[in-house]
This record gives structure tokens, C-alpha cells and sequence, in this order.
């Protein structure tokens, strides 16, 4: 089984801010755990905005033109219904 190295202030703190029913060890597989997640998430969503972006520029549109569209609708949502 692979082992890590924690430094002895590192795992100082860790004890210091655990009190729950866990022990030290259960707390940094844990917070390894979390961080494969949030690792897995943000590489989906830079291949979303890749695919996203490669779309766009299929379409002819840019940046610029979306932003343009969102102040346009937030500039159409403050003024009165003049319908």
C-alpha cells in the first residue's frame, strides 16, 4: 500500500480541528477524497467550455455578442412593460 508523508505540523493541525469520531488518517483520505472530486468536475467543466466555445465560433459568435445580449436583456428588465 502506497504510503504519504504528512508533515508533523500538518498533522498537528488535522488533530487539533478533528473531533468528530474520525481519526486522522479517516479525515485526510477524506479530504483527498473531496479534492479528486472537485479535480473530476472542474476538468468537465474546461471540456464543457472548449466544446462550448468551438461551437460559438462555428456559429460566427463571440464574446463580444453575448455580452452585448446580456446587457441588452438586463437593460430590457429595468425598463417598464410598455406593452
Amino acid at each position: 500500500m502506497p504510503q504519504v508523508y504528512i508533515p508533523d505540523t500538518l498533522f498537528s493541525e488535522i488533530e487539533q480541528v478533528v473531533r468528530l469520531p474520525i481519526s486522522p488518517e479517516e479525515f485526510v483520505v477524506a479530504a483527498v477524497r473531496d479534492k479528486l472530486s472537485w479535480e473530476s468536475r472542474k476538468q468537465e467543466f474546461f471540456r464543457l467550455s472548449d466544446e462550448t466555445r468551438v461551437a460559438m465560433r462555428k456559429k460566427g459568435i463571440c464574446e463580444t455578442d453575448i455580452l452585448n445580449d446580456f446587457a441588452m436583456v438586463r437593460q430590457e428588465l429595468r425598463e417598464p412593460n410598455r406593452g
